[in-house]
Order: C-alpha cells, then structure tokens, then sequence
C-alpha cells in the first residue's frame, strides 16, 4: 500500500484533530467551573461511549488481522470467518469459566 503526500497531510491532520480533542476534553474535567455544568451522568455516559468506541475499533482491526491470518494459513474465506468468531467467542467462555474458578478459589 502506497501513501502519497496528500494522504498522509490528511491522516496525520486527523490524528492531530483526534489527539487534540482528548486532551481539551480531559482538561475540561480540571476546571471546577466547567465541571459543575456538566452532569455526573452527561459525564459518565460519555466516557463509556468513548471507551465503547475505542474497544470496537480496536476488536475490529485484530478481528480483521485474525480472518487474514487464517486464509494465510490456507482457508477459504468463509471457514477464515468462522474459525475467527469461534476463536473470539471460545475466549469469551474460556475468560467466563475462569472468572468463575477465581470466585471459588477466594471463597
């Protein structure tokens, strides 16, 4: 994949636009002026979605990276997708089951 100038001026700018939202909304917090205008709740509940956002995008890209590695592996597309989600959601149980063993060892 081949980036030109403009791409790149364009990605970067992004990133900058991004990283400099994060930091204004962080600072926003230290300001007790501006922390009274804001709800607890408006406060929480946009923390979550930004936390939501950044989980899904980051699953998105290691979901793709894992249906890549399979077909590199010489599957055909759709059983690449298949093995994918049954690997993302046999984590999930696994992680589950294992919580559930940590519960019974404290008790």
């Amino acid at each position: 994949m081949s980036l030109d100038s403009e791409t790149s001026a364009k990605a970067f700018g992004l990133v900058i636009l991004a990283g400099s939202a994060t930091a204004i909304g962080a600072a926003v917090v230290f300001v007790p002026s501006l922390v009274k205008l804001a709800n607890h709740k408006t406060l929480a509940a946009s923390l979550g979605l930004s936390a939501g956002v950044m989980l899904y995008v980051s699953l998105v890209d290691i979901y793709n990276k894992s249906i890549g590695g399979f077909q590199a592996a010489g599957h055909d597309e759709g059983k690449a997708f298949i093995y994918t989600t049954l690997s993302y959601f046999g984590g999930m149980v696994i992680m589950k089951v294992r919580k559930m063993f940590d519960v019974f060892k404290r008790q």
